[in-house]
């Protein structure tokens, strides 16, 4: 094997590859490198990562503001109101399954890349039908105030927009996720963890930028104009997915093991205790 130069790489101790047939070394005068191109998210081949991670953060900032005011805006009732929050967090405690279909069933070959260009093209979908079959913007009645337009979204229209839109963000973002916990496993000790603590840093710039943003547009622009950004938005990470570097054809376990996994992790003192004390002190 053509021996790696040292430059950009990070030299580990042999200890550090041990029992985890996912990391690629190589060696090179008796040592072990490993190569941190590949944990390099300015690269183009990685960029797709914190792009997608951005792109959630900037469609929840942009998505949670509308949802508070706009179906208010056409007449909701307390109780669809409620509905409609509930039908946006439905995919997101679906993530497991998401990640099952990425894992197991690839397309061309590809368990991320695929997925990821799918989910974001279901979001940008859901949100131009909104636009395209109904007026989602405002109207002056005769008393000069705002009213929805004629032909506005019904309730439910609106709540099954809303469902795909949050599907296809989940399940990019579960490609994401999936993603970075693969490329962790390359990181040296002394920076493990920095690559997801990025990665998430992107999804909270975006929320914090986007959220303001969307208040403001929604009440100078109108719905429309914050419904066009949350179908733009996720065509613009397309280009990056394309560039996006993963091998294809990777022999996985099967369903069943990977339930065994999971469940002997569930099972783990150090993951159970965390896990019921976060669910006990986030449902009193």
């Amino acid at each position: 094997m053509e021996p790696l130069q040292p430059n950009n790489r990070y030299q580990l101790p042999s200890s550090h590859f041990e029992n985890d047939p996912n990391t690629i070394t190589t060696s090179h005068y008796g040592e072990d490198f490993v190569d941190t191109d590949a944990i390099d998210l300015t690269r183009l081949e990685n960029i797709a990562v914190p792009a997608t991670y951005l792109c959630v953060g900037l469609l929840q900032g942009l998505m949670s503001p509308f949802l508070n005011i706009y179906p208010r805006f056409l007449g909701a009732s307390e109780a669809q109101q409620t509905s409609v929050s509930a039908i946006r967090d439905i995919p997101a405690i679906s993530k497991i399954v998401f990640g099952f279909i990425s894992d197991n069933f690839p397309i061309f070959g590809f368990r991320r890349k695929s997925y990821m260009a799918i989910g974001w093209i279901i979001s940008s979908l859901s949100m131009f039908s909104l636009v395209m079959f109904s007026d989602v913007g405002r109207v002056e009645d005769e008393y000069g105030n705002k009213a929805p337009a004629e032909n506005a979204p019904s309730i439910p229209f609106l709540s099954v927009s809303i469902l795909l839109f949050s599907m296809g963000l989940w399940f990019a973002d579960v490609t994401g996720d999936s993603i970075v916990a693969e490329k962790a496993k390359l990181e040296p000790h002394s920076r493990r963890g920095q690559l997801q603590s990025n990665c998430y840093a992107c999804r909270f710039f975006g929320i914090m930028v986007a959220a303001p943003v969307s208040t403001v547009v929604y009440s100078s622009c109108g719905p429309q104009f914050v419904v066009a950004l949350m179908a733009v938005i996720p065509l613009l990470t397309l280009p990056f997915i394309y560039y996006f570097s993963e091998i294809k054809n990777i022999n996985l376990d099967s369903i069943s093991d990977q339930c065994n996994m999971i469940w002997g992790t569930v099972c783990s003192r150090a993951v159970w205790q965390p896990m019921g004390f976060v669910s006990f002190n986030f449902h009193l």
